[in-house]
């Protein structure tokens, strides 16, 4: 497969943090996933806390966070990342590469499942602690529901709980759309108004996601440097999928269950997930802390320094309360 590089994407302005392995796993009998893992030994780490188990959001890459993953490194910590079934440089099933689609997240919850059996327990150190972002925050929450003792705390970065919508019409305007489109055997094409150049010309001035300049160049210079790692707008079916994987983790009797400590972050500006939904939830489960980023767009961890030093506050506290 053409995806199949042996080595993972760095730039001048996005280098590797030192020790990374790429490992490729083969899941559901044939679809190749790429993982990276930094063992202790090889990042340099000599007194180890633990593992960060790393979930990104739509859309993203292992090298979108090689900053991130340098700075829990710095913490102590090893790392487990992945690219997620339909991005990244992992599986892609349709013929149209960019589209992002997905059946089920089920689908993705196997996935992790066979990195967490494979690579994670055998190779890296507990206690584990779940860092994930958007997409990831879902999934890492449908994680915590399903193994309950894996994780000994979990981070969350603007978790998408809950997709925002100008009104309750318009949430259901557009789940029926999707259910329709799926039945009609449209689950693979993009939504309306969506199409496979998402990023493609896209500005700094034009973005929602961050206001850092640098951090977003940087992004769209690794997208330069390989473009196989784009993705265009999700498919209905993708659509229909995350807006059933959000009522599932919503549920009250759901997040009850989740007791781990759990650590929220908003980011104030945040016009693609729901933060009263995400509020909401934090507010259900046993043990959480809630933090409001003030001033920041979606991608709380691609921010200004500032508003990322807020998020990597209450993160320290977090694990320092946990380990």
């Amino acid at each position: 497969m053409s995806d199949l590089r042996a080595a993972p994407v760095e730039t001048d302005a996005n280098p590797m943090p030192p020790g990374g392995e790429v490992i490729w796993l083969t899941v559901a009998g044939r679809a190749p996933m790429r993982t990276m893992i930094w063992r202790p030994e090889n990042a340099g780490i000599e007194t180890c806390r633990g593992t960060v188990l790393l979930l990104n959001g739509r859309t993203e890459f292992i090298e979108k966070y090689f900053e991130v993953i340098g700075e829990l490194i710095a913490r102590g910590f090893a790392v487990a990342s992945l690219d997620w079934r339909g991005q990244g440089l992992s599986y892609r099933p349709l013929g149209d590469r960019y589209c992002g689609h997905i059946d089920d997240f089920s689908a993705f919850d196997r996935d992790l499942g066979v990195f967490l059996e494979q690579i994670v327990k055998p190779s890296l150190p507990s206690p584990f602690i779940g860092l994930a972002h958007s997409m990831g925050g879902n999934l890492l929450m449908r994680l915590l529901g399903r193994e309950p003792g894996l994780l000994r705390g979990a981070a969350f970065s603007a978790p998408m709980l809950g997709i925002r919508f100008p009104n309750a019409l318009a949430r259901l305007g557009a789940s029926l759309l999707a259910h329709a489109a799926v039945k009609m055997g449209k689950a693979q094409s993009y939504v309306p108004g969506g199409g496979p150049d998402m990023m493609e010309g896209s500005t700094f001035a034009e973005n929602i996601v961050t206001h850092d300049e640098r951090r977003f160049l940087r992004t769209m210079d690794i997208l330069e440097a390989e473009p196989n790692l784009k993705l265009g707008s999700p498919s209905y079916g993708w659509f229909k999928a995350a807006m059933a994987s959000c009522r599932e983790v919503m549920k009250p009797a759901y997040l009850a269950e989740i007791a781990v400590p759990v650590m929220i972050a908003v980011a104030e500006e945040d016009v693609l997930v729901d933060n009263a939904a995400v509020k909401r939830a934090a507010e259900l489960l046993p043990d959480c802390r809630l933090v409001e980023i003030a001033g920041a767009r979606h991608e709380i961890l691609m921010e200004k320094d500032a508003a990322r030093a807020r998020f990597w506050d209450a993160f320290d506290k977090l694990t320092e309360e946990v380990l």
